[in-house]
Formats: structure tokens, sequence, C-alpha cells
């Protein structure tokens, strides 16, 4: 019996490495089969605001699914070539899009025959998480005022002296959508950039035709613009009169038929 034991130890310790070496070999074969890519590294050690030269940088293929968030490809490499790094970077660390100063001015982003114009909106929550090349819509809510006269008229008694009578100025708030898509060029930050997320003051830079940047710049003065974050070469929703106006009248459609809600009571209530 005391012979039986150390041979059934054995043979389970034998199964366990024929399963890890099967293991292995399997994750290699998997490793190897996955599709690989190319991306940026150090060459050697860069120093903080060292600029970015042909023999600092090389490459090393990894799978796709190992890819380090903003990891920047050796296919673009000739973009990086005069820049310069933030910090330090050791020799065969990934070059990473936070890890270099892009010099990059607002005005190579414009497009040819249209204006780059800064658009403040009166909500900067949804601006915080924007990102250069997304894609908004430009909702306005604007207030109309319309002068008219007052509801009650004279006595009607054609003795009673004719008075004039004050004008009553009432006022109606329409939102509507301004521009359907428009693309996000930069991001107005304190420290001068405008690639980088993360903005608190509300503005952003679009690139848009003449007439469209007049009608923007003129809608900041006369109504509250705000965002509306639209998925990347999305194509619907793109006429804005298929979409039209939200004002009093919408409101009352809304609230026809409906009856008055009561609160019901409480337990506390109900016990009393």
């Amino acid at each position: 019996m005391k012979n039986v034991i150390p041979l059934v130890v054995s043979v389970i310790l034998g199964l366990a490495a024929v399963f890890v070496v099967s293991k292995t070999l399997f994750d290699r074969k998997e490793t190897k089969d996955e599709q690989t890519v190319s991306i940026i590294t150090a060459a050697r050690d860069l120093d903080a605001d060292e600029e970015l030269t042909e023999g600092a940088l090389t490459y090393r293929d990894v799978p796709k699914s190992v890819l380090p968030h903003g990891a920047l490809l050796w296919e673009n490499v000739s973009m990086i070539y005069g820049q310069r790094v933030q910090h330090p970077i050791a020799r065969n660390d990934y070059i990473l899009i936070n890890d270099i100063q892009l010099k990059i001015s607002l005005g190579d982003c414009s497009k040819e025959g249209e204006w780059t114009i800064p658009i403040t909106f009166s909500d900067p929550a949804l601006i915080k998480m924007l990102k250069p090349n997304d894609e908004i819509g430009i909702i306005s809510t604007y207030v109309t005022r319309k002068s008219e006269p007052p509801s009650s008229g004279a006595s009607g008694n054609p003795g009673d002296a004719v008075m004039p009578q004050a004008l009553q100025e009432s006022e109606r708030r329409e939102t509507s959508v301004l521009l359907p898509c428009v693309r996000v060029l930069g991001i107005a930050n304190s420290n001068g950039s405008f690639r980088e997320p993360g903005s608190s003051s509300g503005t952003i830079f679009v690139s848009l035709p003449p007439q469209q940047a007049m009608i923007v710049i003129a809608a900041q003065r006369e109504a509250e613009l705000y965002p509306v974050l639209r998925k990347r070469n999305d194509s619907s929703a793109l006429n804005r009169k298929e979409i039209g106006v939200v004002n009093q009248k919408t409101f009352e459609e809304i609230r026809k038929g409906l009856q008055s809600a009561e609160l019901s009571p409480t337990p506390t209530e109900n016990a009393r």
C-alpha cells in the first residue's frame, strides 16, 4: 500500500505537467495566429522636451488584443518626426499620443472654403467629454417678443374719452435645430491647447461655410445654444425641417387629454 501512494502522486503530477505544457503550446499558437500591428516605441532613452527624429524611434509588433490605449501606429511615424516629448521616456517604451506635444495649428484643421469659429454653449457638461473629430448637433433655444394691445378694450360708451392704451409685450420661447451635424475641430482649454478634451469653458471650434458661420455667430447673441452628441458618420436626422420646432403648442399637444395627477396619501397619512 505504501508503494502505491507515491505512484499515484507521480501520475497526478505527470498529468498536471502535461496539461500545463499543452496549454502553453496552445496559447503560443493562438498568439502566433492572432493579427498583430506595428506600434511606435522609443529606440533609446528620451529626455523631456526632446525633438523626435528618425534615430529616436523604432517599432514593435504586438497583438491587436493587447494594443495599448493611445498607442501610435508605425505607419503614421512620419507625422511624429519633429514633435517633442512632454516627459522622459525609457528605451523600448510605447510612444502614446499623450506623450508628445503636437505642433498643429487650428488653421491646419480648417477645411478649404470654410471659416473656423468658436461656439460657446450655455451648458458645458457635454463639452468636457468631447474630443476632436466628434460630431454634434447644435440646438438653439430663443425667445421671440411681440408687442400687443391689452386684452380689455374701452368701455364702449359714446361719451367716454378714448385714452391711449399701453402695449403689452409677450414672450414666446421656441427650440429648434440650428445645425444638425457639425464636426468638432478642437476644444478651448485654459492651457492654450485645442486638441485635448476636458475643457470647462463650454467653447469648441468648428469649421463651417461662411454663411453658416455668420448664422451661428449671430445665434450666439440671440439664443442659448446646446450641443447634442451624434454617432460619427451617422447619415440620419440631417434634415432639420423633419425634426420641427418645440414651442408652446408642442406642450399643449403633450398635455391634451391628460388628467391632472394627484399625489397619493403616504403610509403615515393612511395610518392616521
